[in-house]
Order: structure tokens, then C-alpha cells, then sequence
């Protein structure tokens, strides 16, 4: 009885718009990663390794600053909130975009300074152009996207990720093919994005527009700025949860050198880069129905659960086919030198589905506003990345190294879902509690409000 109950309700939510939209941005992640695999064994025959390697490099900057370069405001635009806000909030990540890249290329800089032999080698200084291009562009396709979910222009979104893994791709081949050697992929990468840009600035909302920009008001954007800054906690969460996700190929490029590098950077590729389309799309459609729900005063809990069944079921089957078949993929597809990548694939893999399953609770330390809880999470767990150059100190090898960075992994995405399902809990008890309004329990921004 409670089995068809619970497959009623989950049937029901297949059924609703949400539903729909979830599936236009799983479509459009699945494209993608049709087409990494489709180009892998193209890009893994005219590649090395080691140039992977330091590719992994240029990748784990942009991904790291490019989160970050809005200062996280980009998430507030997605809620339903005021479209005025909305529409300074976007103008406001937009112009940080343009310069905080300029310090997070400067801060690795100062590393590459004061540690030279911390990344393993001296950087050139068309590796910082590269990185500081790769950075802001990242930080404005994420900005772009966010004022299309918040119109609800999913199919935008959708072909922004696919053409973000196809067009690099392109770049890449071309260049290899027009007799460029390993640079080809940190050009290919920076065109590629620039591309991508170009395409999802059009058909934006009114008043979203790049031409729009101009006329924004300095002062209207920081006094938004100042309403919305409990969103500033999300930067270093953000750091602390793309660096955890990016930094180990850094360490084993130092650690290990550009080979080993290029072959766990191989396997994030086709495992964790992937898994981080996904995610993101997954995580789009319940952040903004999770907010709905909390506007229109429905449990949370029940409906997060079900997405989190909804999410997990595919995913943990995914891993299953993936560690049976993962080394004879490696040797056909891309060819013997690749297989090493292999072991490391798999291991991802287990990191890649709890990570995934963890997403849709994850949403709720945003959308009922407990960052600082989140945040506590994070920082707790955050220093599991440099479990990599210990154990390398020890002299381990570096898939034992990978193996117990992605088991700590593991244990911090299970404590995620249990801060999400208790912010959840505690929410759906406010409902019920008539002493304490639940806006003002939770600090939610109610629908029309206007702050300029």
C-alpha cells in the first residue's frame, strides 16, 4: 500500500512542468556528454597525456574562478523574486565577472611566485591570458543562463551546456589538425567559450540584455547588492566545493607530474565533468520549484525525496555499467596508452553518483536560506583535497591517492543530504507552528517585493 503510494506520487511528478523542464536540461547534459564521448578518441590520438595534464590546469582555474567571478549573486536571479532585483542582480554579476578574474589569475600568479613547485612547473605567461579569457567567460555563461531559467527558457540552457562541450571540442581538433601541438587545447578552449557566449546572449528576457546594461545605476546595483548579501556565503562554499572537485588534478600535476595528471584529468572528463553538466542541470529545476513551494507555504521534505529517488535510481545504474565495461571501453575507444585512465574512471564513478543523488537536498541550504550551516559542512570537509600530496609524500601511488580523496568525497555529499533534509524537517515543522510566521523563519522574499 505505502509502495503505491509513494510510486503514485512519484508517477505524478513525472507528470508535472518542473517535470518537463528537468528532462529539456537532462536532454541537453546528455547531448553533451554524447558528444565528449563522440570527440574523445579524436582529441585522445592527438593529445599526449601530459598535454591533458596541464590542460587539467587551465580547466581547474576557469571552473574554480568562474564560479565565483559574479560573487554567487547570479544564484538570487533564478528565485522569484522582484523582476527589478532580478534584472540588478544580473547587470551586477555581469560587471564583477570583468574583474574578478583579474584576481584569481593574479592570485595564481603569486603562487606560481612564492610555490614554483607546487604546480610541478614554471607556467608561460600565454598560460595566464589563457586562464584569465577561460575564467570570465565561464563566470558569464553561467550569468547568461541564469536570467534564461529564471524566464524559464530551458531549451536555451540546454543548447548553452551542449555547445559549451561541443564547440571547445571542435577548436581543439582543428587546431590540432592545422599542425598545433599542445597549446591547441588551451586556445580551443578559450574559442570554444567565446562561441558559446556569443550564441546564448541572444533571445534574452527584456531588460537582461547586454545592450540593456548601459543604463543601469551604479547605486541601484549596490543597494541590491546589499539586500542580497547572505548570497555572499555561497562564494566560499563555492571555492570550497569546486576546489574539491578540480584541485586533485592540480595536486597530481605537482604531485605526480603531467602524465599521471592526464590521465586522471581523462577520466574526471568522461566520469566527473560530465556528472558536474548534469548536476547542474538537475540542480536548476528544484532550486526554483524548492522556492515556489516555500512562496506558497507546501512541505518540503516528501517532494525532496522524491527528486533525490528520482535522481539516484539512473545514476547508481549508471556506475554499474560503468565498472563493468570501463576498461575495455578505454583500450578500444581511445586507444592502449589510455587505459590507466580506466582505474581512475572507476573510482570516480562511486564519487560522481552519490555526489549526483545529493543534489536536489542540496538546493534547500539555498532556497531556506541556511548557508552558514552549509558553509560549516564544507569548511569541515574541506581539506580532504590535500589527502593527495600527503599521501604522495608517503610515497603511494596515485590511484590509492584518488581512492581515499574520493571516499572522503563521499562521506561529505552524505553529509550534505542529511544538513538538506534537516533544513527540510525543520521548515515543514514552522508550517505547523502558528506562533512563528514561516516568511519570517526563514527570511523569504516574498513575491512583488521591490528594494530600489
Amino acid at each position: 500500500m505505502a509502495l503505491a503510494k509513494v510510486t503514485g506520487s512519484f508517477l505524478k511528478l513525472t507528470r508535472r512542468p518542473e517535470a518537463r523542464h528537468a528532462g529539456i536540461l537532462t536532454f541537453g547534459s546528455i547531448a553533451a556528454q554524447v558528444v565528449l564521448l563522440a570527440t574523445a578518441p579524436w582529441l585522445s590520438r592527438l593529445f599526449s597525456p601530459a598535454a591533458f595534464g596541464v590542460f587539467s590546469l587551465l580547466l581547474t582555474i576557469s571552473t574554480i574562478g568562474g564560479s565565483v567571478a559574479g560573487l554567487c549573486y547570479e544564484m538570487a536571479v533564478v528565485l522569484p523574486r522582484s523582476r527589478r532585483a532580478a534584472v540588478h542582480l544580473f547587470r551586477l554579476s555581469l560587471l564583477l565577472s570583468l574583474v574578478t578574474p583579474v584576481v584569481v589569475v593574479g592570485l595564481l600568479a603569486l603562487v606560481q611566485h612564492l610555490a614554483p613547485r607546487l604546480l610541478g612547473r614554471t607556467l608561460p605567461a600565454d598560460f595566464y591570458l589563457y586562464c584569465l579569457a577561460a575564467t570570465a567567460l565561464t563566470a558569464q555563461l553561467n550569468i547568461l543562463s541564469s536570467s534564461h531559467s529564471r524566464a524559464g527558457q530551458y531549451g536555451a540552457v540546454a543548447v548553452c551546456k551542449f555547445s559549451q562541450t561541443l564547440v571547445p571540442a571542435a577548436f581543439q581538433i582543428g587546431l590540432a589538425l592545422a599542425g598545433m601541438a599542445s597549446e591547441g587545447l588551451l586556445l580551443g578552449r578559450v574559442l570554444g567559450l567565446w562561441a558559446s557566449q556569443l550564441w546564448v546572449a541572444r533571445g534574452q528576457p527584456e531588460g537582461f540584455r547586454l545592450r540593456d546594461i548601459g543604463g543601469t545605476r551604479i547605486r541601484a546595483m549596490v543597494a541590491v547588492g546589499r539586500t542580497y548579501r547572505d548570497f555572499l556565503l555561497q562564494v566560499p562554499r563555492q571555492l570550497l566545493v569546486r576546489g574539491a572537485t578540480m584541485l586533485p588534478a592540480a595536486f597530481l600535476l605537482g604531485a605526480y607530474g603531467p602524465t599521471v595528471a592526464g590521465f586522471y584529468f581523462f577520466a574526471q572528463r568522461l566520469v566527473e565533468r560530465p556528472g558536474m553538466l548534469l548536476g547542474d542541470a538537475l540542480g536548476r529545476v528544484p532550486l526554483r520549484q524548492f522556492a515556489l513551494r516555500v512562496q506558497e507555504r507546501k512541505r518540503l521534505t516528501r517532494a525532496a525525496l522524491l527528486y533525490t529517488a528520482a535522481v539516484g535510481t539512473p545514476v547508481v545504474a549508471g556506475v554499474v555499467v560503468l565498472a563493468l565495461t570501463a576498461h575495455p571501453l578505454f583500450r578500444i575507444l581511445f586507444g592502449a596508452r589510455w587505459e590507466p585512465s580506466a582505474d581512475f574512471a572507476f573510482v570516480l564513478g562511486f564519487w560522481a553518483a552519490v555526489r549526483l543523488t545529493s543534489l536536489p537536498l542540496a538546493t534547500l541550504t539555498t532556497v531556506l536560506r541556511v548557508q552558514k550551516l552549509s558553509l560549516m559542512v564544507d569548511a569541515l570537509f574541506a581539506s580532504r583535497v590535500f589527502v593527495i600530496p600527503l599521501l604522495a609524500a608517503h610515497h603511494a601511488s596515485p590511484l590509492t591517492a584518488v581512492a581515499a580523496f574520493c571516499g572522503l568525497s563521499i562521506v561529505y555529499h552524505l553529509a550534505v543530504i542529511a544538513t538538506g533534509l534537516f533544513a527540510a524537517i525543520r521548515y515543514d515543522g514552522a508550517l505547523t507552528a502558528p506562533a512563528r510566521p514561516v516568511a519570517a523563519a526563514f527570511d523569504i522574499v516574498r513575491e512583488g517585493e521591490t528594494y530600489v
